[in-house]
């Protein structure tokens, strides 16, 4: 009856959206909670309104960083100073000019709220010298031009002035961007309208207005897109994959957004025990785990902590517990003494992981290990994680990060703790590498001592399936994007 009356609904609409020429129609499961990127880390937001409305100093294309607000940059002194020039010629929404000051205040501003940079950085900021943005700290920053141009936490480019008048809670109150489009209106609840910007200082994207629908309901977006109410949705559920391929819908599965992790208590319990870890890892069917969340669509199983086209990725085949192997997981589970005692998984409900803490709770129970599950919302699931007595094991999804050293799992001050005095001096060289190609090698190694100590199991990562109709030329390499697409 829901799919019936929505239908009847959508019939209603679609045919009123013919008055909307021009402006592309896009569904999206989650709204972003502020529109503050740099503070808030939302794929939404990023998807929305990172390279749209705001723009970085710098982007990535494959493993290349390609300037953008900025015309380039060079490292010099062993790596530990960071000089960047700023392009000239480019103006905010609101009509002025972006210049060395804007950049070092935003820039600034994104240290004090991005952790993983301020502890990149030292304690260093950013400066004005002869005309050009600069930083010097006493640790390496060959590592800094990835990060400003990929962080969750958006290192985008906002006018000086704006950032002495935030809200009460320290966000923009809707501050000027650089990039192509403006924010013509943003209904909370409801949508996000974005407008070209007439004064852009790079080429114009074809499409002269996005309109972004906040559409919570899978179904919804489903029926959008097949009654053409909606030209673009995100997020497809894998059983709507195969009904809407037979129908001549387009779909993409985007790169890799994220991972699976489950996150070992390394306090206290019997997860503390390296040798129960191996044994988990040896016992459990990733591709079922993942299945489970996703169905037949939208997952890669491979154990490497960095997504697969990532040039810090090191074969999963190198990992010497990352394939079931009952023989070898009960021998492990016999070492580390396990007789009998509960290990609890902990998740929150939210996206499906739960349906992944039911697949690991079976995986294990078939193994001979008592288990309970311990299914919260997210807001109570978010405080007991950082109690270690109450769990063994617990579930995540964590975003896509450029670097291994935004992986908050990776540090002791993460919940579950970490203790492995070598997989801990590997991540301290890696933010010293004063080269990339040094990074990366210092990585591989930390990769595979990782694999030996596990502080996590990564069952695999997951992607984002997209459907399309009447759009063409989407850039799916990061998220999706509109700057090059055409609407037929």
């Amino acid at each position: 009856m829901k799919k019936i009356l929505l239908l009847l609904l959508f019939v209603l609409l679609v045919s009123c959206k013919a008055e909307d020429d021009g402006i592309l129609s896009v569904a999206v499961a989650q709204e972003p909670p502020t529109l503050d990127v740099m503070v808030n880390a939302s794929v939404s937001g990023r998807n929305i309104l990172v390279g749209n409305v705001y723009e970085r100093l710098f982007t990535i294309d494959g493993a290349s960083i390609v300037p953008c607000l900025a015309e380039g940059y060079e490292l010099t002194d062993y790596g530990h100073t960071l000089e960047i020039e700023i392009r000239k010629g480019v103006s905010f929404h609101d009509g002025s000019s972006l210049d060395a000051e804007d950049v070092v205040s935003s820039l600034n501003r994104w240290l004090d709220v991005y952790g993983n940079a301020e502890k990149l950085v030292d304690g260093a900021t950013f400066e004005i010298s002869e005309g050009k943005v600069v930083i010097h700290s006493s640790s390496s920053l060959a590592l800094l031009p990835y990060m400003l141009a990929s962080s969750p936490q958006a290192a985008v480019i906002v006018p000086s002035a704006s950032l002495s008048d935030l809200t009460e809670n320290g966000l923009l109150k809707n501050a000027p961007g650089t990039g192509p489009y403006v924010v013509e209106s943003w209904l909370p609840g409801d949508s996000i309208e974005l407008d070209v910007f007439e004064g852009y200082w790079g080429d114009k994207p074809e499409i002269e207005a996005i309109k972004y629908s906040f559409v919570s309901d899978p179904v919804t977006r489903v029926l959008g897109i097949e009654s053409g109410l909606y030209d673009f949705i995100d997020t497809v559920p894998s059983d709507d994959i195969p009904t809407l391929r037979d129908k001549g819908i387009e779909l993409n599965q985007g790169g890799e957004n994220g991972s699976i992790v489950l996150i070992f208590n390394k306090k206290e319990g019997i997860s503390c025990d390296n040798d129960f870890r191996k044994a988990v890892s040896l016992l459990i069917d990733r591709d079922a785990l993942m299945k489970a969340c996703y169905g037949d669509y939208g997952y890669s199983v491979h154990s490497d902590y960095m997504d697969g086209e990532s040039i810090w990725s090191v074969a999963s085949s190198l990992d010497p517990y990352g394939e079931e192997n009952d023989e070898r997981g009960l021998e492990y589970l016999e070492a580390a003494g396990y007789d009998g005692q509960t290990v609890r998984i902990l998740s929150s409900n939210l996206s499906n992981l739960d349906k992944i803490a039911v697949a690991l709770s079976s995986e294990l129970e078939e193994a001979g290990v008592d288990t309970e599950l311990i299914i919260l919302d997210w807001a109570a699931f978010s405080d007991m994680k950082w109690n270690s007595s109450r769990w063994d094991i617990y579930i995540s999804a964590t975003s896509s990060v450029i670097l291994p050293i935004e992986k908050g799992y990776l540090f002791p001050s993460g919940a579950g703790g970490f203790d492995d005095e070598e997989s801990e001096r590997l991540i301290g060289m890696l933010s010293e590498a004063s080269a990339e190609e040094e990074a990366v090698a210092i990585w591989n190694e930390a990769q595979k001592r990782l694999w030996e100590y596990i502080p996590v199991i990564v069952p695999g990562h997951y992607s984002t399936v997209y459907a399309s109709s009447g759009v063409s030329g989407v850039d799916f390499s990061d998220g999706y994007s509109f700057r090059r697409a055409v609407l037929e």
